[in-house]
């Protein structure tokens, strides 16, 4: 991979999972007496505190949490002193799909002379209920509801996460008890910050995401656009596919319910099923398309088993319970790619080369896909690596991904070109073979004479004559039919391409010639109006300096499809005269209707937006027209010069105009 591609891929990487420096906590929890100390409430259980002070902001909480397994969901209300709290050996509070519920447990004092306010995060935004419980010294429970069940606006604090502000009085000790059950994952990242530090942080991990998401937003526009301008299907697939995964990060990483549908609680459960699900979809369909799997039935049956078990998911997620429909769906997904690089690497082995993209594309997803489903498994530990490798896994595939599908089409060409080659060289067997018959039937003859003088040799050797004549022809009239079928179909395409021009997809002057011809003759013999229609774009030469010729070969382009927009008569012709030039012909069209066409030109052209290109960008174009009926001695190059020098007159005159020619 090229340093250019690296370099941008390392600046993302370290803007998704970078924490600045004095934010994150890096220090570990001292252990003895220094930051935990024995408290007695005589009307609760006796109770380990940790003393907040010793609580670095953005510390993970996990090692002075305690928790408790309910497995049959049995407790109601604050949970009874009896409880067997127990801390978690492997210091992540993450136990994978579970129908339990689970009980966390955070203990804090402040010894200190001072009130100290924090803030509580809980990272995991898809919990379904976490219910709170704050005991304060007092002896009262307040109760605060949270989860994605809850409306978005019910937080305390309007963030993707759950975020629970914290004062404790100088000399206060506090209790914190969360009831969590879920059908996501069980993980419980709890975490302590100081509120400045808290929203720092925050930005940063913002701006990571803006430049995640400005990244797939950029590949769906750029691949949309080439998908309307060339039609191929791949395109279309590709953008589904990285509108499904960033719709589907969007949902995990609660930024959908916070902007999209704050109040919607069910949709927010179902919409991670309905966009991996298209995730998984649209990735099938791309890759049986885009790698032609048609040759290896197994696989290519095996892509069309995802296909229909995703649509399949879609529908029973209404029936079957989240959590197994979310392993099913991981699984499949997981199975899916594994196929994809298989197929890959299949077709890499057979000289596809725009499949080296796409394995190493679908490598980086494995992955980033293989950990994450690892982690909502419990199989490894939750950490900001590993609930962030899938986006920075998606943003390196959809890159890559987008540089295999512009090899391909560049390969196609080269396959054009080469069948182009192809049809010549069939071209110049056929010729040989015809000069073979000539030469055969010349033997003939010469056979047919010595049997004048020997008649017995010469009966011989005019029936073998005969016979090599006889299928000489035979294969002379197969091979010549073969040939000629091939040179029409290749002298089709090659004509098609004369008279095209290549940058905006109209006719060239060469074409313009000969049908000008015509029509001219046309409207001399019945007497017909014509009308010609000359048109440059302003500035031009500026527009090329400024911003260059590729903004420039974009600018005609656009130009072109304007025109062919507004000019649709099958009777017209548009064609590309020369460097910013087009000219059109109007059959059976009088000066007036010319102008209107021609004015109606210039306003559509004049309001075209090239802000993709250069901010505030607006392209103007000058028309010369001329039109009348043509008499005998008139010839086309007369019209051509009539309009070219309206042309001049309006570009004299100050530019975006239309200007007819006054003799």
């Amino acid at each position: 991979m090229s340093q250019r591609l690296l370099s941008p891929m390392v600046f993302i990487w370290l803007m998704f999972f970078s924490v600045p420096d004095g934010i994150a906590a890096t220090a570990d929890i001292a252990e003895g007496n220094n930051n935990k100390e024995r408290i007695t409430d005589h009307n609760v259980r006796t109770a380990e505190y940790t003393d907040i002070r010793t609580l670095a902001s953005g510390q993970e909480l996990d090692p002075v949490l305690q928790y408790y397994e309910d497995t049959q969901a049995a407790i109601q209300g604050v949970p009874s002193a009896a409880l067997a709290w127990q801390y978690n050996l492997q210091h992540k509070m993450s136990f994978g799909y579970t129908d339990s519920v689970y009980w966390f447990r955070l203990a804090l004092s402040n010894p200190g002379d001072r009130s100290e306010q924090r803030f509580l995060s809980l990272t995991y935004p898809v919990l379904d209920h976490v219910r709170v419980y704050h005991r304060s010294n007092e002896g009262d429970w307040q109760q605060l509801e949270l989860g994605d069940k809850q409306s978005f606006y019910q937080r305390p604090v309007i963030h993707r996460y759950f975020v629970i502000p914290l004062t404790l009085a100088a000399g206060d000790a506090d209790e914190w008890i969360f009831r969590v059950e879920t059908s996501s994952s069980m993980q419980f990242p709890l975490s302590i910050w100081q509120e400045r530090d808290f929203f720092i942080h925050d930005q940063h991990q913002i701006l990571g995401m803006g430049l995640y998401y400005g990244i797939m937003l950029i590949m769906v526009l750029y691949n949309l656009f080439i998908f309307l301008a060339v039609r191929e299907a791949n395109y279309l697939y590709y953008v589904l596919y990285v509108g499904s995964m960033a719709a589907f990060l969007g949902s995990l990483q609660g930024i959908n319910f916070q902007y999209l549908w704050p109040t919607a609680t069910e949709w927010n459960d179902q919409s991670i099923i309905v966009f991996l699900s298209g995730v998984v979809l649209f990735a099938a369909i791309f890759t049986r398309n885009f790698l032609n799997l048609q040759e290896v039935n197994w696989l290519n049956r095996s892509f069309g088993v995802i296909v229909i078990a995703s649509l399949a998911i879609v529908v029973m997620s209404n029936i079957i319970p989240y959590h197994t429909m979310i392993r099913v769906l991981i699984a499949t997904a997981v199975i899916g790619i594994g196929l994809a690089i298989y197929g890959g690497v299949w077709r890499w082995s057979q000289g596809y080369s725009a499949a080296r993209y796409y394995t190493v594309a679908w490598s980086s997803m494995l992955i980033g896909g293989a950990i994450l489903a690892m982690n909502k498994f419990n199989i490894i530990p939750r950490n900001m690596f590993t609930e962030n490798i899938v986006q920075f896994g998606s943003a390196l595939e959809v890159i890559l991904l987008s540089f295999a599908l512009a090899d391909r089409l560049n390969q196609e060409k080269r396959e054009r070109f080469e069948a182009q080659i192809a049809a010549f060289e069939h071209e110049k067997i056929a010729r040989i073979a015809q000069e073979d018959a000539l030469e055969q039937e010349r033997n003939a003859r010469l056979a047919q004479e010595k049997a004048l003088e020997h008649e017995r040799e010469a009966r011989e050797a005019q029936a073998k004559a005969l016979e090599i004549q006889r299928k000489a022809t035979e294969t002379l009239e197969l091979r010549v039919k073969e040939r000629t079928l091939e040179l029409e179909d290749a002298n089709r395409k090659l004509e098609i391409m004369s008279i095209t021009d290549p940058l905006t997809n109209v006719r060239n002057r060469r074409f313009f010639d000969q049908i000008m011809q015509r029509e001219m003759a046309r409207a001399i013999r019945e007497r017909e109006p014509l009308s010609l229609l000359m048109l440059d774009v302003d500035y031009f030469k500026k527009v090329n300096d400024v911003h260059g010729h590729q903004a420039g070969d974009e600018i005609l382009r656009v130009v072109a499809q304007a025109i062919r927009q507004t000019v649709h008569r099958n009777t017209d012709l548009i064609a590309r005269y020369g460097g910013e030039e087009f000219i059109l012909i109007l059959p059976n069209t009088e000066l007036s209707g010319a102008m209107l066409v021609a004015e109606c030109l210039r306003k559509t052209i004049a309001n075209l937006s090239f802000d993709r290109l250069a901010e505030g960008l607006k392209v103007t174009v000058s028309i010369g027209v001329h039109g009348d009926v043509p008499q005998y001695q008139d010839k086309p190059e007369h019209w051509v010069r009539y309009a070219d020098e309206a042309l001049y007159y309006a570009k004299a005159n100050g530019r975006n105009q239309v200007t007819h020619y006054r003799g």
